[in-house]
């Protein structure tokens, strides 16, 4: 009966949308009843959603999405976490979170009616589009043709508290763009005045901002779920993550422009039609089956040409009416030497650089594949070889544009800023000289503390010092910068001065880390709600007052009959001591110790951003 009510109400909202596209033309509605139905259309959509979640909660097997990805035995946060942990679940999440932002877009104030209306129309069309393909190739209400008492569970891995969470977050910040794109193409078709900008500018933080989050607590979650003591592996389903984030910040950064010039805003547009084709572009990649293999893609064709012809669809209409519809002429870029315009456009130039670049390593091997049936990879050595070099520079611009002017070519306290550089890097060149010389830590080092001294200097010199909430509001945009800055810092000591120690143990060894000694006590067994624990507990610095417990292993699940290795890491303000528990030969176990300098300064710096955006958004 549930999944019934699910699949009608669906269907109903698909039905409302198709009514609401006609409006345009035919039935001519006014603005209350037009807003009326998209929210009935938005609430039924919710009420589809919800019901796939009641019937993961119930264990209502009757339904075969559920019996496919959950278990009696599953505890509650998993079985509704099972909702969005499948394929047809997590499109019908996508499109539930496109419901949302068109709910919450038809209570935008001070726009003028008809633009909101067309805005809302172009949503309405994307819920039809997305919505047909979960009715016709991803229904997630069939009914099971035989009773069943017992599901085949959920895939271990997604089986924690942060993956729990990850990708409705995610998804947030990807089609959180919908309503982004369709701003961009509502203000083309009506030409209308520059207020549109600014509607999308906080609709674009909002989205950039849920995107980041979601980003860091998937990265976060291969850090210490996955067993492998890295936080990113220029996986292309990383990447697919990456490539709007990057479009998003340039995006975000064109919006800013909207205050000193008007020029920018066929770029603006490009941008916001950019960042929601690169969502449903990776959609398509990821949902069609072709990352894993092209001939995958044979195997679930009717989904893979479904999203890809939504893909060409959204992307070839977007663009058109980029091309056909001018925006109203407006003023001239003031490109000065150096300004606060220049060092925007360049360092929006470079972002895009870095997507193009991502977008060929992440696509390349299909199309070799597809061309040749020749299988190869493009990993970490390509993208940081040839991403990292570009971003650098849009850092250090990123460093600087804040004390730069608008319209004239002056840099505030010039003089301080150069003297505190030339200081700061005698200072690093020094530290890594005597230390251990790295060319990349270095310059990684070097940038990470430049954006944060120079983030300090330009509030220092440009702002009296309150300790409110409007202070912490003006300076909000050096805060982000801050963030970026302390998570370069993380980002680079993790990545170019982390060292790894391997160790065969039997219980009751003692062995050294860092010159710490660590004991490896015993091995413990247990059984939990859903698996059977193993568990090696180690006691770090055993010689002092202050003995920490560490405990790493593997869980195995009888349902699916997976192993998954669980990391056991110390947490330090400076450094995180990783341990990984591998495989027991001739009674001693294989420890793979990890010491990971300045890690958690990633999470710290992505907390400031993840800060910084939501005090943009609440910004009038």
């Amino acid at each position: 009966m549930i999944s019934l009510i699910g699949f009608l109400s669906l269907v109903f909202a698909i039905g409302i949308n198709f009514y609401l596209l006609l409006s345009r033309y035919i039935f001519k509605f006014k603005k209350q009843r037009f807003n009326f139905f998209i929210r009935l259309s938005s609430l039924l959509t919710l009420l589809s959603f919800f019901s796939l979640m009641y019937a993961y909660v119930t264990s209502d097997f009757s339904n075969y999405n559920v019996f496919q990805n959950s278990h009696s035995d599953k505890p509650l946060i998993y079985k509704i976490s099972g909702t969005w942990g499948n394929h047809e679940g997590s499109m019908l999440l996508w499109l539930c979170i496109l419901s949302i932002f068109s709910f919450f877009f038809s209570f935008t104030k001070n726009i003028e009616d008809n633009f909101q209306k067309l805005t809302l129309i172009i949503q309405a069309f994307l819920h039809i589009l997305f919505g047909l393909f979960i009715v016709l190739t991803s229904n997630p209400f069939l009914v099971n043709s035989i009773l069943v008492n017992e599901g085949l569970g959920l895939n271990p891995i997604l089986q924690d508290p942060g993956l729990a969470i990850h990708p409705p977050v995610l998804y947030a910040g990807y089609v959180g763009y919908s309503i982004v794109f369709s701003i961009a193409i509502a203000g083309l078709f009506q030409n209308a005045d520059d207020e549109w900008l600014y509607v999308a500018k906080k609709w674009s933080l909002i989205s950039w901002t849920f995107l980041t989050g979601g980003i860091a607590l998937g990265s976060y979650w291969a850090y210490y779920e996955l067993g492998w003591g890295g936080w990113w592996f220029w996986d292309p389903v990383e990447n697919i993550s990456l490539m709007p984030w990057i479009a998003g910040l340039a995006l975000v950064h064109s919006l800013i422009m909207v205050r000193g010039e008007q020029a920018i805003k066929k770029w603006i547009v490009f941008l916001s039609i950019l960042c929601f084709s690169l969502s449903v572009f990776g959609t398509f990649l990821v949902r069609s089956g072709i990352l894993t293999s092209v001939h995958s893609f044979a195997a679930d064709s009717s989904r893979g040409v479904f999203i890809l012809l939504i893909f060409f669809i959204i992307t070839g209409f977007g663009f058109l009416v980029f091309l056909l519809k001018e925006p109203k002429k407006s003023n001239s870029l003031n490109l000065l030497f150096i300004n606060k315009v220049s060092a925007l456009v360049i360092n929006n130039i470079l972002m895009i650089i870095a997507t193009l670049t991502i977008l060929l390593g992440t696509i390349y091997p299909i199309i070799i594949e597809v061309l040749y049936n020749k299988r190869i990879s493009v990993g970490g050595p390509y993208f940081n070889s040839t991403v990292i070099p570009i971003m650098i520079p849009g850092f250090l611009l990123m460093s600087i544009a804040p004390i730069l002017s608008w319209q004239t070519s002056k840099i505030k306290s010039s003089k301080k800023y150069a003297l505190s550089f030339i200081i700061l890097s005698i200072v690093v060149l020094l530290q890594s000289y005597f230390l251990n010389f790295n060319t990349w830590g270095f310059v990684g080092l070097l940038l990470g503390l430049w954006i944060i001294l120079a983030s300090i200097i330009a509030i220092l010199t440009s702002y009296k010092i309150k300790f409110t909430i409007k202070f912490f509001q003006i300076i909000n945009p050096h805060i982000a910068h801050i963030g970026v800055g302390i998570a370069i810092i993380g980002i680079t000591c993790s990545s170019v001065f982390q060292n790894e120690l391997d160790f065969n143990l039997s219980e009751g060894d003692e062995f050294n880390v860092n010159g710490k000694k660590v004991l490896f006590e015993k091995i413990e067994t247990t059984n939990e709600t859903n698996f059977q624990a193993l568990r090696g507990k180690f006691l770090f610095n055993i010689e002092s007052n202050k003995i920490n417990e560490i405990k790493a292993g593997k869980n195995y699940y009888p349902v699916s009959k997976i192993i998954t290795s669980e990391a056991g890491i110390l947490h330090q303000w400076n450094r995180d001591i990783y341990f990984i528990l591998g495989d027991q030969k001739n009674n001693e176990w294989f420890v793979r110790v990890l010491i990971n300098p300045f890690v958690s300064f990633i999470w710290l710096g992505v907390i400031l951003m993840v800060y910084s955006g939501l005090i943009a958004v609440t910004r009038r």
